[in-house]
């Protein structure tokens, strides 16, 4: 008895042709990305940090824009040393591939549990969210009522969630929206205080003059700057966040770090632009005793329209926790994919 071995050879192509690769669908290109970069860095971090910057480095505006534009650029080169790992490995498994790698499974399964199970930074920027939302609801001098704060901050958390369950590109298109908004509001911030600059405020064109002066900058020590940049570098996290889902990027080679370097770009100029803004209209000393300065800022130039800022801030932190979660779900399901988290993470619904 003889078997035609040509016949099974051609069987075991075909259904080796016929299986498809399980992965996740290649739904973020190029504008979507750069509108996630922008959307998960800018969060709350511009409408507050700036006052822990100027507090830092004792009220030196010169150092204070310095730290800026270098925080920026220590992110963009952070940025895109994951962006030559990520256009390498093609894998939305983050740092459980880096760490399994380089120090063994041991250490990324340490990583990925701790990082799943212990992670308060999305619970503090809801709340935050839940203070600015009811903050034109109440006088100066007033705080809302916490339970009252907390309930709002679960709500856009299960708004949120559901978001991200029911699709990525629904997902997607809510961030480019966000990120809409958030650019809107950096720049009335910044073309309101420019403007005010340009028509002869004293407030500003004081400060832009004395920005070097050798009082504030011979007080500043090598442990002030390094204040100064941890302070700013609240307001760049999230410079890796398309590192963290290159699998779903559409030609990743070029993508990547295009949308990265243009996304990145785009924030430390508005950054800056927007220092400019509070400095252009607001005394150091004022930046530096105010507890949210894009508040102190809204009320001094925007009158009646001030309840904007507090707006805008919300919007901002909804743009910046939907991304967060978008690609913080990725961590469980590389983890899970790579067996070191129970596999019912790794499913995915297929359509």
């Amino acid at each position: 008895m003889s078997i035609n071995t040509d016949n099974f050879a051609n069987c075991k192509t075909n259904a080796k042709e016929s299986e498809e690769k399980f992965e996740l669908k290649k739904n973020v290109g190029f504008w979507s990305g750069v509108a996630l970069i922008i959307g998960t860095v800018v969060g709350s971090g511009i409408f507050v940090s700036p006052v822990g910057v100027l507090r830092s480095v004792h009220g030196s505006i010169g150092v204070c824009l310095l730290v800026w534009v270098g925080g920026g650029l220590i992110a963009m080169m952070s940025a895109l040393c994951y962006c030559e790992l990520g256009a390498s490995l093609r894998a939305s498994d983050g740092d459980v591939t880096n760490f399994r790698a380089a120090y063994g499974p041991a250490v990324s399964f340490v990583f990925t549990w701790s990082r799943v199970m212990i992670n308060p930074g999305p619970a503090i920027t809801l709340k935050v969210f839940g203070s600015y939302l009811l903050s034109p609801f109440y006088s100066d001098g007033c705080t809302p009522p916490d339970s009252t704060i907390k309930l709002i901050a679960i709500l856009l958390l299960c708004f949120l969630i559901y978001l991200n369950c029911v699709s990525v590109k629904k997902t997607v298109k809510f961030e480019i929206a966000f990120s809409i908004i958030k650019f809107l509001a950096m720049a009335l911030i910044a073309v309101s205080g420019i403007a005010c600059l340009a028509l002869g405020n004293k407030v500003g064109g004081t400060n832009f003059q004395n920005g070097f002066a050798s009082g504030p900058v011979r007080t500043i020590t090598a442990f002030d700057v390094g204040m100064a940049f941890y302070q700013g570098s609240w307001s760049y996290t999230g410079y890796r966040a398309l590192y963290l889902i290159s699998e779903e990027i559409t030609n990743v080679k070029k993508n990547l770090p295009r949308a990265t370097v243009v996304g990145l770009s785009v924030v430390i100029v508005m950054y800056i632009l927007v220092n400019i803004g509070y400095l252009s209209v607001l005394t150091v000393d004022e930046i530096m005793t105010s507890k949210a300065v894009a508040v102190t800022f809204g009320k001094k130039v925007l009158g009646p329209m001030a309840f904007f800022i507090p707006l805008f801030v919300c919007f901002s932190v909804m743009g910046n926790q939907n991304g967060t979660y978008l690609i913080k779900a990725r961590l469980p399901f590389a983890a899970a994919r790579s067996r070191l988290m129970p596999r019912i993470f790794s499913m995915i619904y297929t359509k």
